[in-house]
Formats: structure tokens, C-alpha cells, sequence
């Protein structure tokens, strides 16, 4: 389906010709029609971006037509023009949400800047739900659930980075979802179909670790008795995580190095080189710098693994992602135990808010587990929360955090709210657009919330 700037709506045949040949000049692809029903018909076979149009016409008038358009195609601003400048079709065609009203004789100049605005507008609106697709804000991918500004602008440098060479280290404290981030890398690079592996550096001996990753040969050591292939080989052209990187023995980020110098592996106990092609992603919950410091970690190795970091926040650093992943959860746990929670009484989640999470999204996801199974009835309640959890929320309580529903419920809108203004250049009505609300509204929220635009010296909004 073809998409042009601009249907020209009008019954007077000389109105529709001339706007379309000012339209041309302008560089705007336009098309005409006479009246509602034959806008209707253009409609069916052909994208507008912005609809010109007269009010009164025969047949289908122009707030007929805007009624069809709502429901055809919400988004499509409507310009209407007419001759009457009747103050009862301005308020009806606001009201049935037109983008603007204005009364012939037309002034060429303020018709052309409406209609920029109008596709500017557009544009953005268009930018913006292309964003939401690409990071919901709420879910990204099956198992990334996030609403934190933090995690947004996370995921925003992994989409930029994923579909790369470039070595990454994620960093973040254990729970956080590192090996999830890994996968997701993966998933949305061009490697996404071929294989990807995860080794956890301190789960094996060192001997052990070596020959996983990089094979051996027969005879390298007792029990070999045929040749493997190690994770190097079996990932070609895929991607391998390397978790725990800070537990890699000397001898073994030496030949990690090697890789990421000469893209060539040994075999243990072999002498012949063999080429590999894997992306190569690495984990830590230590600061590699302290290790580097204290000459436990190669300082060469580190930054060639620390071309592009990601630093996932603990979950105590971004409350707002605590409720959506508890929603998430529940559901998840609903279908594996055939249960039918319907999510977490106000109560239980005050005490959640309160508790500072140790083992970040881990533990919140074996809280919700525990909780689904012990809950009697259709929500989940404090009696179904661990002891600690329950103490966290009573006053004075060490790592608690005096938080109400509704000042986290705040803090989230806040950071909404400043997302949204900061992605429009503070640009009032497009952020009210994009976010679904009135101008009106937009304002009232920014002043209860205290935001104002920082480019203005006086403060207000």
C-alpha cells in the first residue's frame, strides 16, 4: 500500500487543485477528493499521513469523516478548513479530536506550517511506537521484564551493540540476569541461529575448564582416550559466555587472550592451530580493576574483554521493576504449578518495595515461586513471604525501606514522565501524544512532580 503526505478534502474542484499544487512546491506528495465518501474510497487502497479537509460538504461531511477516520486509523491527523468559521463546528471538531481548525480565506503560511507540525508529529509518533516495539517498556523478549529508566537505557546500548564484533563484559551483582542479557546479545545479533554456550569460569577446575573450552587430544592426560572438541570449536560462528571471568587461573586468561589476538585455539596436549570464529562474552560480579590492581587479572586481557561494558543495576536500585516482574512471574508460576494467582495484595507488595533484594531478581523469582504455591487464596499475601521479607517492612528495620505503594508508584511515573519529555526536547503537546495523554494533563503531572525544563533559567514549566 502506497503512502503519501497529505488527502486534500474539499467539494470545490479549484480549492483541491490549487492546495495541491502549493503542496507540490513544497516537495509534498498529495491527492484530492471531492467529498467524504470519495475520501473514504482513496482510503481503502492508499496511506495518508495527514488529512486536509473542508467541513461542510455534501454526502459525507468533513466530522463524518473524521468520526470514520477514528476508527479506521486513530493516529492520522485531521486539518480541517471551511468557509463558515462557525464556533460550534470548531469546539465538535476538537472535541472528535482534530489536530487544528482554520478559516478560509486560508493564509497560505500558517496552512504550511500546521501541516509540517502535523507531520512532524507523525514522524515522531512513529519513531516513538517503533521504539516501544523494540524495547517494551515493560517486556523485552520472553524473559528481559523491566520498567526502570536504568534498564531502558541499558537495553538501548545492547540493541546498538549486539549485532557486532565487539567483546562485552557484562558486570553486576549476582541475580542481576547476566547470563540472560548474554543470551538475549546473542539472540539479537546475526549469530542469533548458530550456537551459544555458557561456561561458568568457577565452576570447574582449572584442568577441567581448559579442556572444555578448548578441547584435548588423545593421551593429553589419564582418561583421555579419544579427541574432543572443546566449546572454542563447537560454537563456530556462534557465541560463547564466559561467566565468572575474574575465576580464569593465569594460565588460562593467557590463552583466552590468544583467542581474541590470533582467533586460534590448541587443543590440550595438541600443537596445531585451529582457526575459530566466535563472539566471545564475558561475565563478572568482582571489579576486574581491583583485580587488575592487585595482579590477579591480566590488565592486557581486561580490556581487550571490556571493549563495551554493561553494568546491570541491583534490583534495590530500581524498584520500579519490582512489580512487573512479579506480575511476570506469577504468571509464569501459574502455568508451570496449574495455579490462578492473581497477583499481590497492596500489603505484600508495600513489604517487597521495603526489602532490599541481596540476590536481586534470583530470589525475587524464588519469593514469587514460594508464594504462588503457599497462597490460599486468589492474591498473594505477607503470610505467604519469607520471614526476612516481613521484617524489612517493620519500622526501623535494617535495609528496610520506608516506601509506600503509591511513592514507588511516583517515582515510576516521574521517570516516565522525564523519559518522555528528554526523548521530545521537552516539546509539551508531542510528549503528551506519545504518552497517551492531554496537554493539560502533562502539566499537571510535571508540576505535582516537580520537572522542569532545565534549558529554561526561570524554573517553570
Amino acid at each position: 500500500m502506497s503512502i503519501k503526505d497529505l488527502l486534500i478534502v474539499d467539494d470545490d474542484p479549484l480549492v483541491c487543485d490549487s492546495l495541491k499544487e502549493m503542496f507540490l512546491l513544497e516537495g509534498y506528495q498529495s491527492d484530492t477528493a471531492l467529498d467524504g465518501d470519495q475520501a473514504l474510497a482513496k482510503l481503502q487502497g492508499e496511506r495518508f499521513r495527514v488529512i486536509l479537509s473542508d467541513i461542510h460538504m455534501p454526502g459525507v461531511n468533513g466530522l463524518e469523516l473524521l468520526r470514520e477516520l477514528k476508527g479506521r486509523s486513530p493516529d492520522t491527523p485531521v486539518i480541517f478548513i471551511t468557509g463558515h468559521g462557525r464556533i460550534d463546528d470548531a469546539v465538535e471538531a476538537i472535541k472528535l479530536g482534530a489536530y487544528d481548525y482554520l478559516t478560509k480565506p486560508l493564509d497560505d503560511l500558517r496552512l504550511k506550517l500546521t501541516l509540517r507540525r502535523a507531520l512532524e508529529q507523525v514522524e515522531l509518533k512513529n519513531s516513538y511506537q517503533s521504539l516501544q516495539r523494540r524495547f517494551r517498556p515493560w517486556e523485552l523478549a520472553e524473559n528481559l521484564v523491566f520498567r526502570d529508566r536504568k534498564m531502558g537505557l541499558l537495553l538501548e546500548l545492547v540493541h546498538t551493540v549486539a549485532d557486532t564484533l565487539a567483546t562485552v563484559l557484562i558486570s553486576g551483582e549476582s541475580g542481576t540476569g547476566k547470563t540472560m542479557l548474554a543470551r538475549h546479545i546473542h539472540d539479537q545479533s546475526s549469530r542469533g541461529e548458530c550456537p551459544f554456550y555458557q561456561i561458568s569460569c568457577g565452576a570447574l577446575s582449572a584442568t577441567l575448564l581448559e579442556s572444555e573450552l578448548f578441547g584435548h587430544v588423545r593421551g593429553a592426560f589419564p582418561g583421555a582416550i579419544r579427541d574432543k572438541k572443546g566449546k572454542f570449536e563447537e560454537t563456530q560462528e556462534g557465541t560463547l559466555f564466559l561467566d565468572d571471568i575474574d575465576c580464569a587461573s593465569p594460565n588460562l586468561q593467557m590463552k583466552i587472550l590468544r583467542v581474541l589476538q590470533e582467533r586460534v585455539i590448541e587443543r590440550v596436549g595438541g600443537g596445531t592451530p585451529i582457526p575459530v570464529d566466535v563472539r566471545l562474552i564475558t561475565a563478572t560480579h568482582a571489579s576486574l580493576k581491583e583485580e587488575v590492581a592487585r595482579n590477579n587479572f591480566r590488565e592486557d586481557l581486561y580490556y581487550r574483554i571490556n571493549v563495551v561494558n554493561l553494568n546491570i543495576p541491583p534490583l534495590r536500585e530500581r524498584l520500579s521493576d519490582i512489580e512487573p516482574l512479579m506480575e511476570h512471574f506469577i504468571q509464569r508460576f501459574n502455568q508451570s504449578h496449574r495455579r490462578q494467582i492473581k497477583g499481590m495484595a497492596r500489603t505484600a507488595l508495600q513489604l517487597c518495595l521495603r526489602y532490599p533484594w541481596p540476590g536481586n531478581v534470583r530470589e525475587l523469582e524464588n519469593v514469587v515461586e514460594r508464594a504462588v504455591l503457599l497462597s490460599p487464596g486468589e492474591f498473594i499475601v505477607p503470610e505467604t513471604l519469607p520471614p526476612e521479607i516481613k521484617a524489612a517492612g517493620q519500622p526501623g528495620a535494617p535495609g528496610g525501606r520506608d516506601l509506600s505503594l503509591e511513592e514507588a508508584r511516583e517515582q515510576t511515573e516521574r521517570q516516565v514522565l522525564l523519559e518522555t519529555l528528554e526523548r521530545y526536547q521537552w516539546n509539551r503537546q508531542i510528549s503528551a501524544t506519545a504518552l497517551g495523554i492531554s496537554r493539560t494533563t502533562l502539566f499537571n503531572k510535571m508540576k505535582r512532580l516537580q520537572l522542569f525544563d532545565p534549558r529554561r533559567q526561570t524554573g517553570s514549566l
